[in-house]
Parts: structure tokens; sequence; C-alpha cells
């Protein structure tokens, strides 16, 4: 657990600090700089990765020093520049901050939830799982996430638009990903002493330990300002950031479910939401909120759409003077543009292979009312029963109704259309499906990464209902005199107590869900130690390992840095040499052109590990039904002439091709 807290320690560092410097040199004041650091570093981060990727200049730990703290120093010479020419003033009261109080509550509750999301996702693998930190979680993408943390810290290659370079070691295909959150654990290595899969286990929780919080944070101020003024917002903010470590559907499923680049995306829209907001008032922010969308977008583009959805219903709903808002809002937009062109390219480039709206998490056993439940009550399927929790629920719906009375109107219908958004993506809501599934594709149209939304909303709620309820009680025990100076710190302190001793009794639910997928299901320690012994013989680095991509053993390049063939379970553009060695395995030893292909491929050793992810996989392959089944099979009953079987333990063996076939010898 040392080691996961000093890597959380460093995450909170990075993710914040560059950004709130940034912040502050685009005249912030220093509370809202710190809130908007998050997007804007990985703003700083996303743009930086991608310029060095064109120049084809390295990206690590001196480079990225560089980068993170340059950019401050130059918005700071820019800002005072624009300055000097025209700096335009602020509508009144909206540079007031809340004092001391304020931000220590909003510090107090930022802290508890970090320290709960870090402690319920971590110490479960440590204690629990096989390999410690080191342990492989079986979920699909969780293998592209820590691979890249090794690709980016071994070649320096971060940018999102060369990815391809990973995700095909023989084509290098263009292939696009939002590679942020990436680039940023990378470089952290050095610092924390890490391996990739220790960073990926400790560096996933640590971040949205950071972001969760602060996005829920800023949706209560943000709320709360309607009708509180700054320093009662930040209390009630306060709060709403220590109860979001106790909603299972935000940091916990995530972690689960590997889908951390896109919560942590998801999780800073509202921190820019509020920001671009807040430059209509206050045009000296446009910078900054123009930076923090473009951090959110290059992190996930789906932290893009919230931000739009959010602004969208805001200006719909509750903008004043629209005609000056619409041009503020307008340069915001094209400015994020600008910033967002990678992204913009990336995506567009890839489009043909875009299946976002294709993908689908319906169930046909349910109806729309237990839909629309599992959509307001935060319920998806990693959960299973443990939904509604009512405890949870109540606060929620109460403060809700304290919403509407404050009319935060677009807060809640930000709420309602993701609630139908999500419910739609368990069961068609008649007419709506069409919109609902198109707008839910950005998504994935997937239960748990909707459903997180709707959760930021819901912990947010249920913190303004907890710290109304606070409010009260402060107001009305305050003007005794015994009680003047420490109602407000008592009452804070107490709510805190309260909320961690909830943490501490939710720990073991929250936390078997956080660590659900920690089994040795398919990658587990005899994968390990045929990883690890492969990596000690001679000539195995260097060489490519013939793997089955299907099976999940890429997981031996984070592992070890030994080349797979495949490193992902899927390969952008195969070559056709790739595809006849991959069919032909059986063969290595019979067939002269799969011989040819072993030898120009530098192939000398071969892994098999079953089964293969998808049932599909497994099996005879059978072109004539459209089943795929596993190449390898034939390969596993009759060990072909140019293989010796030189490892075997449990289910994983380790091939070495014979001389003869490497010399070329008939």
């Amino acid at each position: 657990m040392l080691l996961a807290a000093w890597v959380a320690v460093v995450t909170a560092v990075a993710v914040v600090v560059p950004g709130a410097l940034t912040g502050r040199a685009l005249h912030l004041p220093w509370p809202v700089a710190v809130a908007a650091g998050p997007p804007v570093t990985f703003a700083i981060v996303g743009l930086w990765s991608v310029l060095l990727g064109l120049a084809d200049v390295p990206w690590n730990l001196p480079t990225a020093l560089a980068a993170l703290g340059l950019t401050p120093a130059v918005c700071l010479l820019g800002a005072r520049v624009a300055s000097r020419r025209n700096r335009p003033p602020a509508l009144p009261g909206h540079d007031a901050v809340p004092d001391a109080s304020g931000l220590l509550a909003v510090a107090a509750g930022v802290g508890l939830a970090a320290v709960t999301i870090v402690v319920t996702c971590v110490r479960p693998i440590v204690n629990a799982r096989f390999a410690g930190l080191n342990n492989i979680t079986q979920v699909w993408d969780a293998l592209w996430h820590a691979s890249s943390l090794r690709f980016i810290g071994e070649t320096g290659v971060a940018s999102s638009l060369r990815m391809g370079e990973l995700m095909n070691v023989d084509t290098h295909g263009f292939n696009y990903y939002p590679n942020t959150w990436h680039a940023l654990g990378a470089v952290l290595m050095p610092v924390t002493g890490t391996n990739p899969v220790e960073q990926y286990n400790t560096y996933s929780p640590a971040v949205l330990a950071v972001t969760v919080p602060f996005g829920v944070a800023a949706l209560a101020y943000w709320c709360a300002r309607h009708r509180l003024a700054p320093t009662p917002s930040a209390q009630v903010a306060g709060i709403a950031a220590a109860v979001s470590a106790l909603f299972p559907s935000l940091p916990y499923v995530e972690v689960a479910t590997t889908s951390v680049p896109n919560a942590v995306g998801v999780s800073m829209a509202p921190i820019a939401a509020v920001l671009t907001i807040g430059a209509t008032r206050d045009r000296r922010r446009i910078a900054v909120a123009a930076l923090a969308i473009s951090g959110v977008t290059a992190t996930h583009p789906s932290g893009l759409i919230l931000v739009a959805v959010i602004v969208g219903l805001w200006w719909l709903i509750e903008a004043t003077g629209r005609l000056r808002t619409t041009g503020t809002l307008a340069l915001i937009g094209a400015t994020a543009l600008v910033l967002i062109a990678p992204v913009i390219y990336g995506t567009t480039k890839i489009a043909e292979n875009n299946e976002l709206s294709g993908f689908e998490s319906r169930d046909d056993t349910a109806t729309v009312w237990q839909a629309l439940g599992q959509a307001v009550f935060n319920g998806t399927a990693p959960l299973e029963h443990r939904y509604p929790l009512w405890w949870l629920v109540l606060p929620t719906l109460l403060g809700l109704i304290v919403l509407a009375g404050w009319r935060c109107w677009s807060a809640l219908a930000t709420w309602a259309l993701f609630v139908l958004v999500t419910a739609n993506s368990v069961v068609p809501l008649g007419p709506l499906d069409g919109v609902l599934s198109a707008f839910g594709g950005y998504f994935y149209n997937s239960g748990h990464r909707l459903t997180f939304v709707v959760a930021m909303f819901s912990a947010a709620a249920a913190g303004v209902c907890v710290g109304v309820v606070v409010l009260w009680a402060v107001e009305r025990w305050r003007h005794r005199e015994p009680l003047r100076m420490w109602a407000v710190p008592a009452a804070f302190v107490l709510v805190v107590a309260v909320i961690a001793g909830v943490a501490v009794g939710s720990y073991h639910d929250n936390s078997f869900t956080a660590a659900r997928q920690r089994t040795p299901k398919r990658i587990g320690p005899d994968d390990l130690a045929a990883y690890h012994w492969l990596a000690e013989q001679p000539g195995a680095r260097g060489s490519l390992i013939l793997n089955n991509l299907d099976q999940g053993t890429g997981w031996i390049y984070p592992v070890t840095g030994l080349t797979p063939l495949f490193p992902f379970y899927r390969a952008n553009k195969w070559s056709p040499r790739q595809r006849q060695v991959y069919w032909g395995t059986p063969n290595i030893g019979r067939d002269p052109h799969v011989d040819q292909l072993v030898r120009d491929m530098h192939i000398r050793f071969v892994i098999d590990s079953p089964p293969s992810y998808w049932e599909f996989q497994n099996g005879v392959p059978e072109p004539d039904h459209r089943r795929k089944g596993d190449p390898f099979l034939a390969l596993r009953r009759h060990t072909p002439p140019g293989l010796a079987k030189v490892f075997h333990r449990g289910n994983v063996s380790v091939y070495k091709v014979d001389d003869d076939v490497l010399r070329g010898r008939v």
C-alpha cells in the first residue's frame, strides 16, 4: 500500500498542479485555477504529445516537464500582453471566491474521497489477488492500457495519432486513440518506480480519485450558486465531493470494467462546462474554458458530449443576454475546435472502423420500468443485485427536489436526458429509440458508462441535500453565543466523520466491485510464469513472439517487454503475412511458405494459452458456418515438426522454432 500511496500522491500533483499554474497565469483566482487544474493539465499533455510526435521528439519525463513548465510561462506572457491592450471586465460579483472555511470544506471532501477511492480499489489487489500489484485484470481493454504505458515509456511515442505503431507491430497501420491519460501515466513511471502493470493498477484509481470528486464538486458548486453565496456553496461542494466516493457506479464500476480513460474524461466534463458558463460572464476565462474542453476531449471524446449537453441546455433554459452569451460560446467553441484538431482528424480517419453506435447492452428480460429504475437508481450490470441503495437514493431524490426549488433547470434537464439515454440502452424506449441510441452511441450505448454520468449528477444532488441540512443546522445553532465560533467547523467535522464511517461500512461491497475481474480466469499465475520464463531465454528479446491474440497473450508485452506479434486482442490492417503465419502456425515445419514467413518475421517462439476471450473464437474453425474457431487448436493436438514444446504449465505452452526451420533446411 505504500507504493500505491506514493503513486496516488505523485498522480494528484501531476494532474492538478500544471493546469492550476496555467489557469492562474490566465487570470483565474487560485481556487478556480485549482478546480480547473485536471482538464487543463490533460489539455497540455494532449497537445504537446501530439506536437512532439509530429516532430519525432520523444515524450518522456524531461520533455514532459519542459512542456508542463513552459505552457504556464507562455500563457502568463500572453495574458500580460493581452491585458495591456484590452482587459474585458467581469460582471459584478463574478470574482467572488469562498473564504477559508469554504475552501477547507472542499479540500476535506476531496481528500476524503480520494483516500476512500484509492484504498477501496487497491487494497483488495494487494491483499487478496494473485501477484499483488502485478495482478492482471481479465477485462479486454486493460491490456491496451497497460501496453500503452510500456510502449510510451520505451519508445517515447505518445501521440494519439500514432497508436497504430503499438496496435500492429508489423504494419504500423494508422490508428487513433485518445492517449492523453496514458501519456501522463507513462512519464510518471520513472518517478513512482513502478513497472507498467503496477502503474496501471495504481494510477487508474489514483486519477479517478482526483477527477471524480473534482467533477462532482464542480457540479454541486454550480448548482448551489443559483441560490447561495460562494462560501456556503463551497461547503456544499465539499460534502458532495466526499459523497461521490460512496457511489459504486462512479469509481468502482469503471475501475472494474477498465473504462478509466472514458471515466476520467467524463468526470472532468462538468469542470469544463462550468468554466465555459462562467466565461460568458467573464471573458478573461475564454482561453481557460477552451483549454479545459480540449483536455476533456483529448482524454476521451465522450466527455465533449457531456460538456456540450450541459452548456447547451443551460444556454437554452437559463442563459440571459443571449446574444452576448452566444458570441462568447461561439468564440470558446471555435478556439476549442482548433485545440482538438488532432481528435477530429483521428476520429474522422478511423470513421469506417468506428463501431460506437453499434454496441448494445440490452436486456431482453427487462421492462421499461425496470430500465428506468436502473437508470434513476444507478444500477448497472457489474452491481448485479446491489441496487437500489436506498441510503443513497433518498438523499439523491431529496437533492433533486432542492435543485428544482433553486431553479437549476439545466442540471435537472441534463440528469433527465441521461436517465432516458441510459434506460434506452437497456430497453428500447419506443419512438425515442433512434435518437437516444444515436446519442448513447458516443458512450458505446454501454449501461455502466451512461450510468456513470447519471451517478455524477446523483452524487451532486445527494451532496446538496446533506449540505442544505448541515447549513440549516449551523444557521440554527450559530446564533447561540457559546457555539458561535465552532458551529461551522464542528458541523463539517461531524459530516466528514459520518461519511468516512459510511465509506468504511461499504468498503467490502465496493472493493469487491472494483476487483471483481481480478481472478485468474484467463491470464493467471501460469501465464505470468511462462512470460517470465520466456523473457530469460536466449533469442527471445529482439525476436517476435507468435501468439494468438484472442487468448490475451499480448499481456506478455506489458509484463516483460517481449514483443508479441499481436500486442492486443485486435490488430488494425492485418498484413498478408500476419494472416498467413497466424493461421498457418500448425504447419510450421510442413509448409515452406509458412517457414519462410517465420524467418522473415524473425519469429523464435510460439506461445499458446487457451481458452480464447470470446466463445466463437474457441473450437474447430468452421468458415462455412462463420465460426472463427481457434487456429492453435491443431497445434495443441499435434505438435508440428517445426516446433518443439519447451515449457508447459497448466494451460500454457511455449514452443521453440527448430533450427532447421530457421536455417531454411529442407
